[in-house]
Formats: C-alpha cells, sequence, structure tokens
C-alpha cells in the first residue's frame, strides 16, 4: 500500500512538472509574436461613444415608472 502511494505521489509529481514546463514554454513563445504588442494607431476612426448621435438617441427612457 505504501509503495503504490509513493509511486502515486511520484507520478503525480512529474505531471505537474511537465505541465509547469509546457505553459513555461507557451509563454515564452508568445512573448516573440506580435499578437500581444499594441495595434497601430487608426486615427481616422473615432473612439468609442463618440460619433453621430441624433435626438431621438439621447432621449433615453422616460422619467416616470409608467410601463
Amino acid at each position: 500500500m505504501v509503495l503504490s502511494a509513493s509511486a502515486v505521489s511520484l507520478v503525480s509529481i512529474a505531471v505537474t512538472v511537465l505541465m509547469v514546463a509546457a505553459m513555461l514554454y507557451l509563454v515564452w513563445g508568445s512573448l516573440d509574436s506580435e499578437i500581444h504588442s499594441p495595434s497601430p494607431d487608426d486615427s481616422g476612426q473615432p473612439e468609442l461613444g463618440e460619433g453621430d448621435e441624433t435626438a431621438e438617441d439621447q432621449e433615453g427612457l422616460p422619467e416616470s415608472n409608467a410601463a
């Protein structure tokens, strides 16, 4: 019983070390890619929340609780 428990613990430690190594490998590989770099400045596009809002868009919900 004790021998099988130590075998299970050794296997679990080995699997944990392999998972940590795999995660570090994936993070190291993603550091060189351009995925996490900032996007280029698109000054021609309006910012979020800016744009043509008509009077109908600005009315919102009525003040009363009547449904």
